[in-house]
């Protein structure tokens, strides 16, 4: 079994929505479950800012940091002290998906982006979940706990801060 919470973060940049969001923080507990029910569940807290500025950072049960700016992603893996960088050319960002999403009711909307369909769902007009299928076939949910939406996020929350004696690995 392969679980690759990393896929949606790879192209997941919290951006816009059909309702605006030009800034997104929350907690949130992501769930993967492959085709044999196999499950995993992480938790940790998500910070994105227009125009293409987003900061995983994953508590349990793992810890990770991930940055995505502009077309650059980082992951910074303290356990393992390891950074890996590299560009995001051939995915699809998260505004992709919302400039398409269509709605389907009153709290749903629905996108086909590359022949892969995204459910995102707000409630009260703030975003509280996206779930795919992934391309190994595993069900992914993102659940998004206590949402901020629109308020100012300072820039240098973005910026990784790479210790010195870590690893670096750069891919492309």
């Amino acid at each position: 079994m392969r679980f690759f919470p990393l896929f949606f973060l790879l192209t997941l940049t919290v951006f816009a929505s059909p309702k605006e969001l030009n800034s997104f923080n929350a907690k949130f507990v992501q769930t993967i479950i492959d085709d044999n029910g196999k499950k995993i569940i992480y938790h940790g807290e998500l910070w994105a800012d227009k125009p293409q500025n987003a900061l995983w950072v994953y508590q349990k049960p793992i810890q990770k940091s991930v940055y995505i700016n502009g077309q650059k992603i980082t992951v910074i893996e303290p356990q393992i002290e390891q950074v890996t960088i590299r560009s995001l050319d051939d995915e699809i960002d998260f505004l992709q998906i919302i400039q398409k999403a269509k709605k389907i009711d009153e709290n749903r909307y629905s996108a086909t982006v590359k022949g892969q369909t995204y459910s995102v769902v707000f409630k009260n007009d703030l975003l509280t979940s996206i779930s795919y299928k992934d391309g190994y076939d595993n069900s992914v949910a993102i659940v998004f706990n206590n949402p901020v939406q629109n308020k100012p996020i300072e820039s240098g929350r973005f910026k990784p801060v790479i210790p010195a004696d870590f690893d670096i690995l750069r891919d492309r």
